[in-house]
């Protein structure tokens, strides 16, 4: 059976994977539109030439993927911030989440919004490359 401890440390793990991972594929969604866009190969020439408007809307989409990670990093930064300020200011040893504040929900927000960004660029980028491949080959 699990404790409420063992299940706010399961989603801390869990959150800290999820984005790694958007880091790691946002990256490398980033690194594959930039690499056909950039390249002098006739083959990656031939599919920047096909699908250029495609491959820039997808290496935006994981610019913003990473910059929504970083943004929830730093709304969590400023709330830890907050809640130190006030534990020290009223000498709290503990002190309740404020789960109705914006910066709370805005970093929640963040973090689902991430998500959902990445996975529609990263299946876009597998549906036109796939796509490229099934009527140009």
């Amino acid at each position: 059976m699990a404790t409420k401890k063992d299940v706010l440390e399961r989603k801390k793990e869990a959150s800290e994977k999820v984005s790694t991972q958007v880091r790691t594929l946002g990256v490398g969604v980033l690194a594959v539109t930039w690499g056909l866009l950039a390249s002098d190969s006739v083959i990656a020439l031939q599919i920047a030439t096909t699908l250029r408007v495609s491959l820039m809307v997808i290496g935006v989409m994981a610019v913003i993927a990473i910059l929504l990670d970083f943004l929830q990093f730093v709304l969590a930064h400023e709330i830890a911030k907050s809640m130190l300020v006030e534990m020290e200011a009223k000498k709290l040893q503990e002190i309740e989440y404020d789960y109705t504040k914006l910066t709370y929900r805005l970093m929640y927000g963040f973090y689902n919004w991430k998500q959902i960004v990445l996975s529609i660029a990263t299946l876009y980028l597998i549906c036109i490359l796939g796509w490229y491949v099934w009527y140009h080959s």
